[in-house]
């Protein structure tokens, strides 16, 4: 859909917020459509949220009313139970969190936030920052193992049918020629990741609500307080997962002083080392089916997999460690 057609739901969606006079400014387009939005009568900022999203790998259930409703729903017990800076919801002049707008005969669902306000970073350089980053993803986790979730909560799974969705995925674009041969190594890798993780049990201190997508673009840094935004992916999965996505970012020299901060908070199991790395190789298989889905995205995509196979793939099919070690792939 053209930006010219998405300020006109945005507007029309911020109507039903009683906002009349701000200022709107076009963010970006992934899993959401986000915009800026400044209320120039009660000086607020905001984050607008448009649920539509760019892959044509992503699934409906990302956003069904149900599911975003469930989404909001965590992001609210967050900054009213903890002191974790997360956006919180607002909601509309029906008291309700999901707003409903009709455009061109088409349901479109919004949801607005409050807009957290820092720097994000393209890269995480310094331990100190992966320290922060680490504590804040143990309070997140810590905080999902005691929360009573409210009836009706409804998010996406990832497990190993989520798994098995993004080898089918990368498959079919080998098949197709647009990813080369050596593509199906990701798939072997993915296959040895899944025998791993179906043989761990789903117990309360491994299993539960997690972001799903705590990569540094997500994470807003202000003074002393890293925050976490984009909660647009979560869903239930094993915490470990939550790192395997960090890591697929985070450069190995940086890795330790992560892990030191979150099992401050939260305890990693003693087999952490290999388990990390098959959420890492699971949290690359889901990232690739999602950008797969993108036109724009197969123009770099190869190179992006050639490295992936020869570095971080190759030894975990070979069973060397890289978690710690190594050249990562965007290197």
């Amino acid at each position: 859909m053209p930006k010219i057609e998405y300020d006109e739901i945005a507007k029309k969606s911020l109507q039903e917020y009683g906002l009349n006079h701000y200022e709107l400014e076009f963010v970006g387009q992934s899993g959401n459509v986000i915009y800026r939005v400044s209320d120039k009568e009660n000086m607020q900022q905001y984050s607008l949220r448009i649920h539509e999203s760019r892959s044509q790998g992503q699934e409906e259930i990302w956003n069904s009313k149900e599911s975003l409703e469930s989404e909001v729903r965590w992001l609210d017990t967050l900054s009213s139970e903890t002191d974790i800076a997360a956006p919180k919801p607002v909601l509309n002049r029906n008291n309700q969190l999901v707003t409903r707008v009709v455009y061109n005969n088409r349901d479109v669902n919004c949801t607005l936030l409050t807009w957290v306000e820092g720097e994000q970073k393209p890269y995480i350089v310094t331990p100190e920052d992966a320290g922060k980053i680490g504590a804040l993803i143990g309070k997140l986790h810590r905080q999902s193992t005691k929360w009573s979730l409210p009836d009706g909560f409804l998010r996406p799974t990832f497990d190993e049918n989520k798994l098995d969705s993004s080898i089918e995925i990368i498959s079919k674009a080998i098949e197709q020629g647009i990813l080369s041969k050596e593509g199906e190594l990701l798939i072997l890798a993915g296959q040895k990741a899944r025998d791993i993780m179906i043989r761990i049990e789903r117990t309360s201190d491994k299993w539960g609500l997690i972001h799903a997508d705590l990569i540094p673009s997500n994470f807003i840094f202000h003074k002393d307080i890293v925050s976490p935004i984009d909660f647009g992916a979560c869903g239930f999965g094993y915490y470990l997962l939550d790192l395997g996505w960090t890591f697929s970012y985070i450069h190995p020299a940086l890795r330790e002083s992560l892990l030191n901060s979150y099992s401050a908070i939260f305890p990693l199991p003693s087999n952490h080392e290999q388990l990390l790395e098959t959420f890492f190789i699971i949290a690359q298989l889901d990232t690739l089916g999602f950008w797969l889905g993108l036109p724009d995205a197969l123009e770099w995509l190869g190179g992006h997999v050639s490295k992936l196979v020869q570095r971080e793939f190759g030894h975990y099919l070979q069973g060397q460690s890289f978690l710690f070690t190594g050249t990562p792939y965007w290197e």
